[in-house]
């Protein structure tokens, strides 16, 4: 443990006898003994849980040309977007393949980037080597700053209702906004609308300082401190991806269906890290260049985790990258990958689990309806 990061939440999470283990270079509760992984999955889906995300990177991207660079790096399409709207998209490499996933959210003056915290360190190198390095990018004006600060995320069908006895106009925050300079109760925090749960929710920037009076405040407010087993199983229940399982380097977005956060523009016009692959893989998808796709599993009985085969008939036709009970359908849900023919909803396969068989159906994610919040709706 010595040798691993620890948040600012640190303390509070021994003082509340969380268990703790090492995750992404730090020291982070698994669950909590209120309630454990099971009841913390079940409160975040019927009331509020609050999860410590400090681990992620934050960063803020400065300079004139802020823009033009991180359009570069990502494929991400900053036309579509005003400032405080945040979009998902990827850093690339050049064979195509996916760095990380990331979060880019637009303010007035600068990029508000958030960063998987077990890839942030080779992120970070990448960054930079674009900056130095890449032809189009040659005389920049770009600043890639650090944020030291603490980041929780309120997550569940009561969240918005906790965060309105303290903020003005939540019901006015649509999904994926972000708001800066929030006042609570004196402190000052970045809020933005989203999460890794597939409910409404928020994710709340915060220094390191107040994070504590911060969480307890919610606390009182009927929210519980949920560690990152329930995420895990409440992400998965959601369909959402897990960078290092359904995504890496070796895979491209056309195979990981992640092609919807690339906006027509940008594949028209090209001008990010792996353009030519992605658009190589897009065309020729069903000529062979994506033999297999990213699709969800349903099962019962065993559960099938990470690098369970899938199998048809006794042939090996892909892999799981992800598994878990789900305690919402009291079924076992999966992320995995099989052969493009296969991918079709409904179709049976067997999970290969302790040499035995355990018959599964193609599904398509989520598995549990999400819940994001959006004032169209």
């Amino acid at each position: 443990m010595s040798s691993m990061k620890k948040t600012a939440l640190h303390g509070f999470h021994l003082a509340q006898k969380a268990k703790m283990e090492g995750f992404a270079g730090y020291h982070m509760p698994i669950s909590y003994p209120k309630m454990g992984v099971l009841k913390e999955h079940l409160y975040t889906r019927e009331v509020a849980g609050i999860f410590d995300v400090s681990h992620m990177g934050q960063y803020e991207i400065r300079g004139a040309d802020r823009e033009r660079f991180i359009e570069y790096v990502t494929p991400v399409d900053l036309q579509k977007s005003h400032p405080g709207h945040a979009a998902l998209t990827m850093l690339t490499n050049e064979k195509g393949g996916i760095k990380d996933d990331c979060i880019v959210t637009k303010m007035y003056d600068h990029l508000y980037l958030v960063l998987n915290a077990g890839c942030k360190d080779k992120d970070v190198a990448h960054i930079h080597e674009a900056l130095k390095n890449a032809p189009q990018l040659r005389g920049a004006d770009v600043q890639f700053i650090p944020l030291e600060r603490s980041l929780i995320a309120v997550q569940g069908p009561k969240a918005a209702i906790i965060l309105s006895e303290f903020v003005d106009g939540i019901p006015d925050m649509d999904f994926m906004s972000c708001r800066q300079k929030v006042n609570v109760k004196g402190m000052e925090v970045q809020l933005s609308r989203c999460g890794y749960t597939g409910e409404d929710g928020f994710e709340i920037a915060v220094s390191d300082k107040d994070v504590v009076p911060l969480v307890e405040l919610f606390l009182a407010k009927n929210a519980e401190m949920v560690g990152l087993g329930a995420r895990d199983s409440l992400r998965l229940e959601a369909g959402l991806n897990l960078y290092g399982h359904e995504l890496s380097e070796e895979t491209n977005p056309v195979a990981a269906r992640f092609m919807w956060s690339i906006s027509k523009r940008r594949m028209e016009e090209g001008g990010f890290i792996g353009y030519d692959a992605i658009k190589h893989f897009k065309e020729n998808a069903t000529k062979g260049a994506v033999p297999q796709l990213r699709v969800g599993l349903v099962s019962t009985g065993p559960v099938a985790r990470e690098h369970t085969v899938i199998e048809v008939d006794g042939k090996e036709v892909g892999y799981v990258t992800s598994g878990c009970p789900s305690p919402c359908l009291k079924k076992n849900v999966a992320l995995g990958y099989v052969n493009r023919d296969l991918a079709k909803k409904g179709t049976k396969v067997n999970l290969v689990v302790r040499d035995r068989r355990v018959p599964a159906e193609v599904a398509t994610p989520p598995f549990v309806p999400t819940n994001y919040y959006r004032k169209s709706q």
